[in-house]
């Protein structure tokens, strides 16, 4: 059986995903601080480096992005060592629209691109990709060669879709319907953009909930929150992204006082698992 735990402390939301009773991913974001990744901004550059073949873009955060060029490439083509010059394709002073896809870190600042992505429930729009990628998780050829199909069916032009693992069995009204909501949502980007002047940001990425919902929740997962306003804001999202699903989220109890982690031993599993040794049933270690 699988099980969504979602336990709220405040700005800090946790989720655990079990199955069987272990927990198979974690998930763990602060409201207060919220992540980049997905971000996008209207940049400028500010410094082209062609000995690194990268710039930097100033989007408006402390440290500046980093821009390499594979990133600024087409990701169909092929350049193999053919790599054109940096220099050639962006310039100091140039507006940029751009995503992020890595994290400050350090000193460091975020990794961004310019081969956009945007997710949806069943699928990821990516507007200039040119291809149909299928979720290898999906085992049945059949369905991958059906998927693929309907992809190619519904793409325009140059744009790229790849079938996320939950698309397996959807219907055609369903993709084409997440598709459509994506298209026109980058539409918005780039009408916005255009009347930005930068730094600026564009677009931000869900938050952890909506997220968790869009990617994680599927047909026959139980899902149970420790939070009364959690639990109607996700009522709200399940309408939304999988209409018929409501009765499979549960406001669950305290039990001798118990947080809903402590009720399952969360805490242990997640301490065993980052730890520097694992124990193997076989009296072992790795």
């Amino acid at each position: 059986m699988r099980t969504m735990l979602i336990q709220a402390n405040g700005a800090l939301l946790q989720t655990a995903v079990l199955q069987g009773g272990r927990v198979m991913e974690f998930f763990m974001e602060d409201a207060s601080e919220g992540g980049l990744v997905g971000n996008m901004y209207k940049g400028r550059v500010v410094n082209v480096l062609p000995g690194m073949q990268a710039a930097f873009v100033d989007i408006g955060l402390a440290k500046n992005a980093f821009l390499y060029i594979d990133e600024l490439l087409h990701p169909a083509a092929d350049h193999g060592k053919d790599k054109p010059a940096i220099a050639d394709l962006v310039r100091v002073g140039q507006e940029l629209l751009v995503q992020v896809i890595k994290e400050p870190i350090g000193g460091k600042g975020a990794r961004v691109t310019t081969q956009f992505s945007l997710p949806g429930r069943w699928l990821v729009y990516m507007p200039g990709a040119d291809y149909v990628g299928v979720s290898k998780k999906i085992g049945a050829e059949s369905e991958r060669s059906r998927l693929r199909g309907v992809g190619e069916e519904l793409r325009r032009g140059s744009e790229g879709i790849i079938m996320r693992t939950v698309a397996a069995g959807e219907s055609l009204h369903s993709l084409r319907h997440d598709l459509m909501q994506l298209r026109e949502s980058w539409e918005a980007v780039v009408k916005k953009a255009k009347g930005l002047k930068p730094p600026q940001p564009v677009l931000r990425e869900a938050a952890l909930m909506r997220r968790t919902f869009r990617d994680v929740f599927t047909p026959g997962t139980e899902v149970y929150f420790d939070d009364r306003s959690r639990y109607e804001e996700a009522l709200g999202l399940v309408r939304e992204l999988a209409p018929g699903s409501e009765a499979r989220l549960h406001l669950a109890d305290r039990q001798g006082g118990k947080t809903l982690f402590e009720q399952h031993g969360i805490a242990e599993q997640l301490s065993a698992a980052f730890q520097t040794r694992i124990w193997l049933p076989s009296g072992g270690y790795l």
